[in-house]
């Protein structure tokens, strides 16, 4: 039961993070490409707070929390890139399927069957190819440089400070809805959100923080991963209680193309995070906080991916 209660809650806090930030990892990302770096700053901002978080958190807890994915550059790298083009004809992240759904986009359900379907089909495959760093502390930045993992921690925290310095003087509040966090408040909020989800997954016995990856594979075994099948569903209710009561709350309906797009797009977003061991939140979220290379192969394949994706159906119009 507590693991349903503590999951239940991480996923209503981060859903409304996520929500009031209106954080898509797919915008995100997409930013670096179009030189709109806004969402990117928050991105970058939170996921450097959590990594000095769980740097604490791992010194302090005696619990098998994971301390770091295996690098597998067969897997990681095709998975993202097959992540980022699911992202491009989904126009949203796994996360953003959850997320959207909550705020009232209703495609959001097919989205997420599409995404279901796609890490069931692909359950059984082992395409990760050599391991390279073998999990946990080894598999990390600070490990592969041979120093403490609070200092690659804290540099990444004042890198991510001073972009969104940057960022922030180039900042039109004018052109985002007004219930949406700028770029400095909305990265401290998805850092605090990132590391007190990894706090309750301590909590519930579970042994990893915020992902999509793997709940569908328990689901069809028959044995539920509870921690992560609350933690999916309350990112829904943690959207909801956002767009209602902050903004953002729109119930609609999608053109039919969308509906094609969600599907075919949560289907490449379900199976590539399988293949890549992680998803936008489990590799571009808690790995990236855990300072996984693996974690950070996997983000710039998904940029890679999103870019490629654009390239071709730019080139089909």
């Amino acid at each position: 039961m507590l693991a349903w209660v503590s999951g239940g809650a991480a996923g209503t806090i981060l859903g409304y993070v996520l929500q009031h930030g209106n954080l898509c990892f797919h915008s995100a990302w997409r930013g670096v490409i179009e030189r709109r770096p806004q969402l990117f700053s928050a991105w970058l901002l939170g996921v450097a707070i959590a990594s000095v978080g769980l740097a604490g958190l791992y010194a302090v807890s005696g619990s098998d929390l994971n301390r770091g994915l295996a690098f597998t550059p067969v897997g990681n790298v095709a998975g993202g890139v097959l992540i980022g083009v699911g992202m491009v004809v989904a126009a949203t992240c796994a996360s953003g399927l959850f997320v959207k759904l909550g705020s009232g986009m209703l495609g959001g359900l097919v989205g997420i069957a599409g995404w279901a379907l796609g890490e069931y089909a692909v359950r059984d495959l082992d395409l990760r190819g050599p391991q390279v760093l073998a999990g946990g502390d080894p598999a990390t930045v600070a490990a592969v440089v041979g120093v403490p993992r609070i200092v690659p921690a804290v540099a990444l925290l004042a890198g991510a400070v001073g972009v969104v310095v940057l960022v922030r003087r180039r900042d039109d509040a004018s052109v985002r809805p007004p219930w949406q966090w700028g770029a400095p408040l909305l990265g401290t909020m998805l850092g605090a959100a990132t590391l007190v989800s990894w706090a309750l997954a301590d909590l519930g016995d579970a042994t990893f923080g915020p992902s999509t990856v793997g709940a569908v594979r328990a689901l069809a075994a028959g044995a539920p991963a509870a921690w992560l099948t609350a933690f999916l569903g309350a990112l829904v209710l943690g959207s909801l209680i956002a767009a209602r009561t902050a903004g953002g709350l729109f119930v609609r309906g999608e053109p039919s193309r969308r509906y094609v797009g969600l599907a075919i797009g949560g289907f490449l977003l379900g199976s590539g995070g399988w293949i890549a061991g992680g998803c936008n939140l489990g590799h571009g979220l808690s790995g990236t906080a855990q300072l996984n290379v693996s974690s950070w192969v996997v983000v710039a394949s998904i940029i890679g991916g999103i870019a490629l994706a654009r390239t071709v159906t730019a080139s089909w119009r």
